[in-house]
């Protein structure tokens, strides 16, 4: 199972395993999707799609601007809020 480490946390986010992954989120900017046919297959769309995955432990996210080739930006949740 692939999985990367949390910075903010012990936690990881797991970008592989489960169908569907709970934990996995899929983007798609509003230019994109105002570009999309009525008509789209779900594969074709998750291949366009920017992939987000939410750590287990903390609730930080790691998004994959690029490719699932190269290291997620993370964000930390606001504590406190």
């Amino acid at each position: 199972m692939a999985k990367y480490a949390c910075p903010c946390c012990s936690g990881f986010a797991h970008t592989s395993g489960e169908i569907p992954n709970p934990t996995e989120w899929l983007l798609v900017s509003a230019v994109e999707h105002d570009k999309l046919p009525e008509l789209i297959t779900s594969d074709a769309l998750y291949r366009m799609s920017t992939m987000l995955y939410k750590c287990v432990s903390c609730s930080a996210i790691a998004i994959f601007w690029s490719d699932l080739g190269a290291e997620p930006t993370w964000y930390a949740p606001i504590k406190g809020k």
